[in-house]
C-alpha cells in the first residue's frame, strides 16, 4: 500500500476535482465540507483502508498533515457520517471525477517495446443480490502492468456487457495497448471500437458464444495440425511452467490464413486467429484445453501468448482483491451482522463536537 506522501503532490488537483462534485446534503447543519469527506476517504483507501472505520482512522492519525490541504473545522468526521454521504451522493458523478483525477497521475514507463495489456471482465457481487433484485454487475477495465483499474461500470443484467464494453473503450481510448477479454466480450463492436483507437490491438477469446465461428476456427487448426503445418503464413511459440507437483506447457499458433472463415470480413481489422493448446500433467495424469481467440495483432505468436497469459492478471489484480480484501462476495447477512455492531458500540471521535456532526 502507499503512504499519504506517496500522493502528496495531487492532492491539490484531488481537493480541485471533488470540489465540483454536489452536496446532496440539507445546508442546515452540515458541520463537514463534503470535499474534506471525500478527499479523506480516497486518500484512506490509497493507504489500505477499507471500511468507512479505518477512514476514520486514518483522518484521526493523519489530522495534522490534512490540515496543511483541508479545512476539518470540526474535526475529522465520524465513520457513521463517511457511511451516510456514500449512501447518498451520486456514484456516476463521483466516478467521472475520481477518473478524471486518476488519470493526470503519471503511470511509470513500460520496458522498451512492451505493450500495455489493458484487460476487460465482469464481476457479480453476489452478495448484493437480495429477493425481487439481481446482484450487481461490474465490468472493470484493468491495467494489468499497473495494477490499475482504468474504468468500470455497473450493468443491470450480464448480457449488457455487450453494448458496456464498446463505451468504456471509447472512454478510455488507452493509445497503443492490447486490449484482452473474456469471450462475452467477442463481439463485432468490441473489435470496431478497439480499433478506432489509435494503435491499439485486440485479443479476443471465442467460445460457445459464438459456436459457428468456433467451430470453423477448431477445423482449421486440426486440418493444418494433419498437414503438419506446411506451406501456411503461421507463428509458434511454446512456454513450459513447472512447480507444486504439476507441469504446463502452452502452445500458441498463431495463423494468418483467413480465407476460410466465413465471418471473417465481418470483423474490423481481423488479421488473424490463435489456439493455445495448454498441457496440464499431474503425476501420471495429463490434461488438454483448447481456447480460441481472434487478434488484430500483426505480430508473432509469442506477442499473443504473453497477452493472453497477462489477461488473467485480472482475476488476482482485481477480483480477487475485491473479493478478499473488501469482501465483495460476502453475504448481506453478514454485513447486516456487522451493520447491528456498529449501532451497539459508540462511535470512535476525533473529538466532542464530533458527537453532533
Amino acid at each position: 500500500m502507499y503512504s499519504p506522501d506517496d500522493v502528496e503532490a495531487y492532492v491539490p488537483d484531488l481537493i480541485e476535482q471533488f470540489s465540483r462534485l454536489e452536496d446532496p446534503r440539507n445546508p442546515r447543519g452540515v458541520r463537514h465540507r463534503l470535499v474534506d469527506l471525500v478527499v479523506i476517504s480516497v486518500l484512506a483507501v490509497i493507504c489500505g483502508a477499507n471500511t468507512y472505520a479505518m477512514m476514520h482512522t486514518f483522518g484521526v492519525n493523519r489530522v495534522d498533515w490534512l490540515r496543511r490541504f483541508l479545512s476539518l473545522k470540526h474535526g475529522i468526521p465520524s465513520q457513521d457520517t463517511f457511511e451516510r454521504i456514500f449512501e447518498i451522493i451520486q456514484p456516476d458523478a463521483w466516478q467521472r471525477l475520481f477518473l478524471d483525477w486518476t488519470g493526470q497521475l503519471p503511470l511509470p514507463a513500460l520496458p522498451h517495446g512492451e505493450r500495455e495489456i489493458v484487460a476487460m471482465d465482469g464481476k457479480t457481487s453476489k452478495g448484493s443480490a437480495s429477493p425481487g433484485l439481481k446482484a450487481l454487475h461490474t465490468v472493470n477495465v484493468f491495467s494489468i502492468q499497473h495494477n490499475v483499474v482504468l474504468s468500470a461500470a455497473d450493468v443491470p443484467e450480464k448480457t449488457n456487457e455487450i453494448t458496456v464494453l464498446p463505451e468504456l473503450i471509447r472512454v478510455i481510448a488507452p493509445v497503443g495497448a492490447i486490449i484482452t477479454t473474456d469471450a462475452m466480450g467477442c463481439q463485432k463492436e468490441v473489435a470496431r471500437a478497439v480499433r478506432e483507437v489509435p494503435g491499439a490491438d485486440y485479443l479476443l477469446a471465442v467460445k460457445k458464444n459464438h459456436p459457428k465461428l468456433e467451430a470453423e476456427i477448431s477445423w482449421l487448426f486440426s486440418h493444418h495440425d494433419q498437414d503438419d503445418w506446411r506451406n501456411t503464413d503461421s507463428s509458434v511459440a511454446v512456454t513450459q511452467n513447472t512447480g507444486h507437483g504439476r507441469t504446463e506447457t502452452r502452445e500458441c499458433r498463431l495463423m494468418r490464413d483467413l480465407t476460410v472463415l466465413e465471418q471473417a470480413g465481418e470483423w474490423k481489422d481481423l488479421r488473424a486467429v490463435v489456439r493455445i493448446r495448454a498441457t496440464r500433467t499431474l503425476g501420471d495424469k495429463t490434461s488438454t484445453e483448447d481456447r480460441f481467440y481472434l487478434t488484430s495483432l500483426q505480430g508473432e505468436a509469442r506477442e499473443a501468448l504473453h497477452a493472453s497469459r497477462l489477461h488473467w492478471g485480472i482475476e488476482n489484480g482485481l477480483h480477487w482483491l475485491l473479493d478478499v480484501v473488501f469482501r465483495d462476495d460476502a453475504s448481506n447477512k453478514s454485513f447486516q451482522v456487522e451493520a447491528k455492531e456498529r449501532v451497539r458500540r459508540p462511535p470512535t471521535l476525533a473529538n466532542p463536537e464530533e458527537l453532533r456532526s
